[in-house]
């Protein structure tokens, strides 16, 4: 149960870190870097097709909600298991 618990913990923190993805892209172009290649001649130079905002956004949502889907997993087994354990069977 312990390691059912410290994987939780692990996909939360990855749900945090890719949270402040889009942060650190702007922190990047605001120093005149490449946005981590978003603007490859920096961010007054930028030419980028119309969608490409719109795929990073797309890329970041379907990861977060597989992070979600498996916190729910972890936590249903986790309770799974406690029920087992105690012999009763959780409501």
């Amino acid at each position: 149960m312990i390691l059912i618990r410290f994987l939780i913990g692990v996909v939360v923190a990855a749900i945090v870190g890719l949270a402040l993805i889009p942060l650190f892209v702007l922190l990047d172009l605001r120093a005149g870097g490449t946005g981590w290649g978003l603007c490859n001649d920096g961010f007054g130079r930028c030419r980028t097709s119309y969608f490409a905002g719109f795929e990073l956004l797309a890329g970041l949502l379907v990861v977060m909600l597989a992070l979600v889907l498996t916190i729910g997993g972890l936590v249903r087994l986790l309770r799974y298991l406690r029920s087992r354990s105690a012999g009763g069977f959780a409501a």
